[in-house]
């Protein structure tokens, strides 16, 4: 794809950024509102919280938001499967984003030391993206690092679903915790 049409459609989706925040149109969210929509849609709830969370966990909203939330609209289980895939979709949508649109301008003007730690990438990319999503977890500025380092898709997709688990297992159970000790609180 050429670099006008990678530029138009990196306009494009900011001006709609943009456009939510200046017509107001994300203040329609409520929070009461939108948990009795989910757990009303069944199935469908779940596939919208994947897609809000793989959509705006790469633009900056933290990933702790969509894991104690989980809970309180989803057993358990559920809440750490919807969890899971959201954070996976998420990095995956990020990864992809950064590849596409920024991977050729990074890599040709990488310093040496970069170099070096991304040819460690290019060659034992599952373990070194399992040890820093155990670390840093989603984080958006580590998710478009690795999205324009040499690290291969697969790689980052294995190493990304086996090292958000043990974080989303521990939020997602904290935050059904933290719910049920206010639930007990309001009782």
């Amino acid at each position: 794809m050429s670099k006008p049409i990678k530029l138009g459609l990196l306009v494009a989706f900011m001006a709609a950024i943009l456009w939510l925040y200046a017509s107001g149109a994300y203040g329609a969210f409520h929070a009461e509102a939108l948990q009795t929509w989910i757990r009303s849609a069944g199935a469908w709830g779940g596939v919208v919280f994947v897609a809000v969370y793989a959509l705006l966990q790469p633009l900056g909203v933290r990933s702790v938001f969509f894991l104690l939330s989980a809970p309180l609209i989803w057993s358990p289980a559920d809440a750490v499967l919807l969890s899971w895939v959201g954070a996976v979709v998420a990095s995956v949508i990020a990864f992809g984003f950064a590849r596409f649109v920024a991977r050729d301008w990074a890599q040709g003007r990488a310093p040496a030391r970069v170099r070096q730690f991304d040819d460690r990438l290019a060659e034992d990319g599952f373990r070194t993206v399992t040890l820093l999503r155990l670390v840093f977890y989603t984080t958006p500025a580590l998710q478009f690092a690795l999205g324009v380092s040499r690290v291969r898709f697969r790689a980052f997709l294995f190493g990304t679903i086996v090292g958000v688990l043990p974080f989303t297992l521990l939020m997602t159970f904290f935050g059904a915790e933290l719910s049920a000790f206010f639930w007990r609180l309001l009782s």
